[in-house]
Order: structure tokens, then C-alpha cells, then sequence
């Protein structure tokens, strides 16, 4: 019965670590102050995720 446990830890460990990382990192990218990158629409004066967002480009 032990070996189960520690094989059962051995797999969910490293797969719950990673979990958490790839997380963390797609919410530092999601939030609102990351918009370094953002695009000023020309027509409306909003900043944009792209520029393909823009009415302008439709």
C-alpha cells in the first residue's frame, strides 16, 4: 500500500508544481497593467490588446 502513495506523490507532485507555474505566469500576463504592448485605436483613442481589434480593421 505504501508504494502506491509514494508513486501516486511521485506523479501528482511535479504535475501540481507545474500547474501552479504556468498559473502564475498567465496571470501576470492577464492583468490590466500589462498593457505595455497595447495599441491606440486611431478611430475610438481606446488602447486595444492588437491591432486587429480596432473597428478601423474590420
Amino acid at each position: 500500500m505504501s508504494r502506491k502513495w509514494i508513486g501516486t506523490v511521485l506523479v501528482a507532485l511535479p504535475l501540481a508544481i507545474s500547474g501552479l507555474a504556468y498559473a502564475a505566469s498567465h496571470s501576470a500576463t492577464d492583468s490590466p497593467s500589462a498593457s505595455a504592448g497595447g495599441f491606440v485605436c486611431p478611430v475610438t483613442g481606446e488602447e486595444l490588446r492588437c491591432e486587429k481589434c480596432c473597428p478601423l480593421n474590420n
